[in-house]
């Protein structure tokens, strides 16, 4: 991650409540009542309405109540147990050994009533639309995400990719949450807020962490994660090979007019290095920083030439190898925070590049110093 999120805490985490209480007072024998409910979801359960031929809120969580039935009473403890273990998200994350609910390895039936209960209808839309769990809780879905842009108002850069900016202007559709363990394979967390968390629309898209799975390989084992809201020694960049225009394809050239540059991603900390690499894997970051690179580096020049050296009247630019380093040396160093400018550890690694010794025709070229005169 480029940089670690702080996490709100506030009044809707309550709304977890609901799904620890109906599950451990499940766990016996019993007929379904709203008594299995914390006292202040219960009028939720009373006032809920079936609509356009679809079940109610209620006989949703009924039906959930009736497949968790199904399992024997060491299966239902065995479940509810791991869920309350889980709800530390930031331990799944961290430590390998330790289990990970699946409600679809108890029962289909059990995961697909989860998924309609707690992925689709408690999140999908009694969180931005119940009136009464919102006059429950005295707060909004909406009021979260404000609180959150609040505590993070020195990140207006998603800590995910670096790329693109968190909506935080007043009047914007806010961006979407997105579940860190996905809700369609982990329904029993789509409601815990510490499982939450705000993510550019270019992230949580399909195609890159949309349903990834952080805590699995491919092949089903298990793995270290960054847990979002959790300190981290973060990545270094730096740029390892480039193939200029010509050597492209036809279709590459069109994508790339300035050339293809490829990137080294790698931890800081040695400790760190699986998590570094399930967020490359999940966010598809090589692919994604190549792309971003070998697409914008003309950008980087022209703010150096149109913006940078108006406002630095003490640089000159010359022939001499040596003053060309020190001018785009200080440029690189006023790139910004990452936090609050997008592509900056990209665009730091792109210039220190062309500022390497065996580099300087690249150099010469960014300062657009004629390569004939140079030599």
């Amino acid at each position: 991650m480029i940089y670690t999120l702080k996490y709100p805490s506030h009044p809707i985490e309550r709304v977890n409540q609901v799904v620890f209480e109906f599950l451990r007072n499940s766990i016996p024998v019993c007929a379904y009542s709203r008594n299995l409910f914390p006292e202040w979801f219960r009028d939720v359960m009373s006032n809920s309405k079936a609509q356009a031929g679809n079940k109610s809120f209620e006989d949703k969580f009924i039906d959930l109540h009736t497949e968790f039935q199904k399992l024997t009473i060491a299966n239902r403890q065995s479940l509810f147990d791991e869920f309350d273990a889980g709800l530390d998200i930031k331990s799944l994350c961290e430590e390998k050994t330790k289990a990970v609910i699946l409600s679809e390895n108890y029962a289909a039936d059990l995961h697909a009533a989860l998924k309609a209960v707690l992925k689709d209808h408690f999140y999908g839309t009694a969180l931005g639309t119940n009136k009464t769990i919102q006059d429950k809780l005295g707060t909004t879905l909406r009021n979260h995400y404000t609180n959150f842009k609040t505590l993070n108002n020195s990140g207006r850069v998603c800590p995910f990719c670096g790329l693109h900016e968190y909506a935080l202007i007043d009047g914007e559709a806010k961006d979407d949450y997105d579940h860190w363990l996905y809700k369609s394979k982990y329904p029993l967390y789509a409601v815990n807020f510490s499982n939450l968390v705000p993510m550019c629309d270019k992230c949580n898209q399909g195609g890159v962490k949309g349903t990834a799975d952080v805590l699995h390989n491919d092949d089903g084992t298990r793995r270290e994660s960054f847990y979002p809201y959790e300190s981290n020694q973060g990545v270094q960049l730096s740029v390892n090979n480039f193939s200029d225009v010509g050597s492209l394809s036809d279709e590459e050239k069109e994508k790339y007019p300035y050339g293809y540059y490829k990137l080294d991603v790698v931890e800081q900390d040695p400790t760190e290095a699986e998590k570094v690499e399930t967020w490359k894997s999940v966010f598809k970051i090589e692919t994604r920083f190549n792309s971003y690179l070998s697409s914008h580096n003309k950008q980087v020049k022209d703010d150096f030439h149109e913006d940078y050296l108006p406002d630095h009247p003490e640089f000159t630019l010359s022939n001499n190898i040596t003053t060309l380093r020190v001018i785009v040396s200080a440029f690189r160093n006023q790139l910004g925070n990452p936090r609050r400018k997008t592509g900056v550890l990209i665009n730091k690694a792109y210039l220190e590049f062309i500022c390497a010794v065996g580099n300087e025709y690249m150099l010469y070229t960014f300062c657009n110093i004629n390569l004939a005169q140079a030599i």
